[in-house]
């Protein structure tokens, strides 16, 4: 399948998805939606799609020292992410308040929903797989050290502590890794209803953005330079800089690490994630600025993605 049909399919259901939210809020036929999902959101549907997703996959026959690379690149790139976003935040005199969540949207993507679909199409099943692997470390950074520094400011307390840690997602990456490693598996009376709302976690997500974004003045997401930086930072700039350091590594097309680079690259360069709006309303920090943060950016990766997909292929090949 090409690039261009590749990423047109899951980022149209998406937004098929949050346009149901948007008209409902919009038209009072159910107002509020936003009140109360998120707390449904990040409390049941997604740890339970966590537990699920770990506990679901075998990556047995993947090499160690590929599945160690994957890891190290995912948690390098967003790591080097929330700096970089942490500095540009301050040149442009973004208020102190929103400069975490602008950090975060910067530097975690929707390397799920629309990273699995898009990556699996192009790459197979062993793609799927190191994108699992890049997966497991964006959503672990975020359920644990970004759910602490966003509770942290909520408190507004100075002090470190680990309750700020407890949250239902980081436990429940506890038990998926848990079972993941030991190849523990839910019996199927026990599988098949937790698969049913794990499977409702996007469509309800889309519909929390959906019913923010009708609250929200979108013009000013695109009049918004801050914004703009995110987009252009996250989704071009930084998979490029990865293509081309690798390039010059000697990892060029018809290496043996083709493949791997290509979809971490392609798992840098995805849009904003689009749970960070569910917990920036969480903890107050924003959720209008992540909505339209997250509306823009996956907007615009219907050209980006297949942009960095055709340079990875040219440059570093599968």
């Amino acid at each position: 399948m090409s690039g261009w049909s590749a990423v047109f399919t899951p980022i149209s259901f998406l937004a098929i998805l949050a346009l149901i939210g948007y008209i409902a809020e919009k038209t009072r036929f159910v107002s509020e939606i936003s009140s109360g999902l998120s707390r449904v959101i990040v409390n049941i549907a997604l740890p339970i799609t966590v537990i699920i997703s770990l506990s679901d996959q075998d990556v047995g026959y993947i090499p160690f020292p590929d599945i160690v690379t994957v890891a190290g690149i995912a948690f390098g790139s967003i790591l080097v992410s929330l700096v970089v976003h942490r500095y540009t935040a301050g040149l442009l005199k973004i208020e102190q308040d929103r400069r975490l969540i602008h950090s975060y949207l910067g530097s975690f993507g929707n390397v799920i929903f629309l990273g699995y679909p898009f990556i699996s199409q192009l790459f197979g099943e062993i793609g799927l797989f190191y994108a699992i692997i890049f997966s497991i470390v964006n959503e672990l950074l975020v359920w644990s050290a970004g759910a602490f520094f966003l509770n942290k400011q909520a408190q507004g307390s100075g002090k470190w502590s680990l309750k700020y840690l407890l949250n239902p997602n980081t436990l429940s990456f506890c038990i998926g890794i848990i079972m993941l490693s030991f190849g523990l598996k839910f019996p199927e009376v026990v599988h098949a209803p937790l698969s049913r709302i794990s499977a409702a976690t996007v469509p309800l997500s889309m519909l929390f953005i959906g019913s923010m974004l009708a609250k929200t003045q979108l013009k000013y997401a695109i009049k918004n330079l801050s914004i703009w930086s995110i987009c252009f930072v996250k989704m071009l700039v930084a998979p490029l800089a990865i293509i081309g350091i690798a390039y010059l590594f000697g990892f060029t097309a018809g290496s043996v690490n083709g493949m791997l680079l290509s979809v971490a690259v392609l798992q840098v360069a995805m849009p904003s994630q689009t749970n960070l709006s569910v917990l920036a309303d969480r903890y107050k920090a924003d959720a209008s600025y992540a909505a339209q943060t997250i509306f823009l950016s996956t907007l615009l990766s219907i050209l980006t993605l297949p942009i960095v997909y055709f340079i990875a292929m040219q440059l570093l090949g599968s």
